[in-house]
């Protein structure tokens, strides 16, 4: 069958998962995804508008999706599905097409998204405003820049974002080598610098409170057990209920 494209920067969305105030400033987790546009054109151009299908089905009350591509040389249709998690917005809607996504994920489209780092941003003062509760918010939109990822080793080379003044505000890299320096075991410190050649800042005083926020409701996972069951058996950080809807 047709190898799977891996996604680009343009395939790639991202938003505002939680947020967390520290002694620091206030910082944003990010989360990665993909939306259903993304897999149908990337399901359009590998294997043709006619050589693959999607079906829907209630299954003990949830909806699962199936999607199928035709194999040319096996004659017969190869199915992949996988069940939705309704949305807070449309639910029967948002469930659809999170059950297309996942089967989609099933056939290999975005699943190096398994892999992506965990984000964490320190949002400027302007980028923060008061919620109704009296919490922290923010609107501030953030975009992938650049990023490559190497399937041998299974991970991200390059992750790079920046946010709507295409300033970069994450850098896979730079935030590794301002790890390492620090000698501090993370994955993930941010920076913010202008684009090109400004000086970096360095926020590595609240390094000690990264925190990773599941990759499907984005409530940050307090538990080291729960998180490294989530990536040995999902390959994905998933917090103990969503790994209860997964089964």
């Amino acid at each position: 069958m047709n190898k799977i494209p891996l996604l680009t920067p343009n395939d790639v969305e991202l938003r505002v998962g939680s947020i967390q105030q520290t002694s620091y400033g206030v910082y944003a987790n990010l989360l990665v995804y993909k939306d259903a546009r993304c897999d149908m054109r990337i399901l359009d151009q590998t294997f043709g508008m006619m050589n693959w299908k999607r079906e829907h089905s209630v299954i003990n009350g949830s909806l699962f999706c199936t999607v199928s591509i035709w194999d040319s040389e096996k004659m017969q249709w190869i199915p992949k599905t996988d069940v939705g998690v309704p949305s807070n917005t449309e639910s029967t809607k948002g469930e659809s097409s999170d059950a297309f996504k996942r089967s989609c994920f099933n056939i290999g489209i975005g699943r190096e998204l398994y892999s992506a780092p965990d984000i964490r941003i320190k949002l400027n003062d302007s980028e923060v405003v008061a919620g109704s509760n009296g919490k922290p918010k923010t609107y501030a939109k953030f975009f992938v820049r650049e990023m490559a990822f190497d399937p041998e080793l299974s991970r991200f080379t390059k992750f790079q974002v920046v946010d709507k003044d295409n300033i970069i505000r994450f850098d896979i890299n730079r935030n590794k080598k301002a790890a390492v320096m620090s000698g501090m075991d993370v994955t993930s410190v941010s920076n913010t610098q202008q684009v090109p050649g400004a000086p970096v800042v360095n926020d590595a005083p609240w390094v000690n409170e990264v925190a990773t926020v599941c990759a499907e409701c984005g409530t940050v996972i307090k538990s080291q057990k729960v998180l490294a069951y989530a990536k040995k058996i999902y390959g994905v950080p998933l917090c103990y209920n969503c790994q209860q809807k997964r089964g």
